[in-house]
């Protein structure tokens, strides 16, 4: 373990001794991880931070589209090469080419060219109801010409025709044509290749999954860095510590599921909402930031579930901030905190996961922006300390 991760516990562990002074340690609910129960649905992580070649505000509709349906490690990287391929990231769009408007003289339609018709076969209405509602830059209904919902659609047919476990299966279902097959695959071990971090940081992963306890509800993929303290990258994804504990890099890949999600006031709280798909559009909540999303407690409780603790800590469900000050065990923990309480007079919650900070409150400006769960540095737990009165949780084990 790090220095830096050493001081951080024992001053969390200081700080959780001075609040719960006095209090009962109350345990209703012990973790025991052999009894960690896995989802019936997991997502996937995402992909790499940058990658040359592929535009930056398109890299999240990859990555999110590869975990909607589930295309494993490399599926962003396939997603973005056949975007490249058909359109050139949508830029390929004069008379014509069917990327704005129309179709092509085969059938196919907007930036991944789905077929509408004609020859290319109406894929686009096969699938159309397989694509979420209320995603970030999509429409409703979804459209053929908006790049986030094609995309998604895209995800959806190279899922039908066997991706990821065949992938050339997928490629000549999506197009029986070898020279696109030869570009395509040719791009994805580029982009699989120099997917990396900002500048002068370290490499990402994303070819090979972590080593995971396998009964997680997240697949430990996308970005990591070495050592035993998580990283906040400059687009709001966590790098995953390699050198930490499976339950603690599953808790990690699923805090990077939400965060682009909107605070929504009691949204979240159904077990089906612990999972992507559906995500909190199975609970949306109050939705007063526009749209649906979690709050404080269903955040916390995301990331619990990501790991499969959502049956032995949890009891199946979504708790209140309330709840959780009674949860696990006391006191803060080597790897994991759970801070449970009231901020503002108002309960709150959040949970510290290797050196960050998972929390809806932000104290530093956050990436994305907006409200709802971001990722934030270590000193976030100072922060909410100073304005509100928590105590400090921790499963066993971590």
């Amino acid at each position: 373990m790090t220095q830096q991760l050493r001081v951080a516990s024992a001053l969390s562990a200081a700080i959780a001794a001075a609040l719960v002074l006095g209090l009962p340690l109350m345990i209703l609910l012990v973790l025991d991880p052999s009894s960690q129960a896995a989802c019936t649905s997991s997502p996937t992580g995402p992909g790499p931070a940058s990658v040359p070649g592929i535009p930056q505000n398109l890299l999240p509709i990859f990555e999110g589209a590869a975990g909607q349906f589930q295309l494993g490690n490399d599926g962003w990287a396939y997603l973005a090469a056949l975007n490249n391929a058909e359109s050139t990231f949508g830029t390929n769009n004069g008379p014509g080419t069917g990327v704005l408007s129309g179709s092509n003289s085969a059938g196919a339609a907007g930036p991944m060219q789905i077929g509408i018709g004609g020859a290319a076969t109406d894929n686009w209405d096969t699938i159309i109801a397989e694509i979420p509602a209320g995603l970030s830059g999509g429409t409703q209904p979804p459209s053929v010409y908006n790049e986030t919902d094609a995309v998604y659609g895209a995800a959806a047919l190279l899922k039908k025709w066997g991706a990821p476990a065949s992938w050339q299966a997928a490629l000549v279902a999506w197009n029986n044509y070898p020279p696109e097959i030869a570009q395509v695959t040719q791009l994805v071990a580029q982009y699989t290749q120099t997917g990396q971090g900002p500048a002068g940081t370290t490499p990402v992963t994303t070819t090979s999954p972590l080593p995971a306890g396998g009964q997680g509800c997240v697949p430990v993929s996308g970005p990591t860095t070495p050592g035993a303290v998580a990283r906040v990258l400059p687009n709001g994804l966590a790098a995953i510590p390699q050198g930490a504990p499976a339950a603690v890099q599953e808790m990690i890949a699923a805090g990077n599921q939400i965060i682009s999600y909107p605070y929504s006031y009691a949204g979240g709280h159904s077990p089906a909402s612990m999972r992507v798909p559906p995500g909190p559009n199975a609970d949306p909540g109050q939705q007063e930031n526009g749209g649906p999303g979690y709050d404080c407690s269903s955040a916390v409780s995301f990331v619990l579930w990501g790991a499969g603790f959502g049956q032995s800590l949890l009891g199946g469900q979504v708790p209140t901030s309330w709840t959780l000050e009674n949860a696990a065990l006391a006191g803060a923990g080597q790897w994991v905190t759970i801070y449970a309480g009231t901020s503002g007079g108002q309960g709150h919650t959040f949970i510290e996961v290797a050196g960050i900070v998972l929390d809806t409150v932000h104290g530093t400006p956050t990436a994305p922006t907006g409200t709802g769960p971001r990722w934030q540095p270590a000193s976030e737990v100072a922060y909410e300390l100073y304005t509100g009165s928590f105590v400090a949780r921790h499963p066993q084990g971590l």
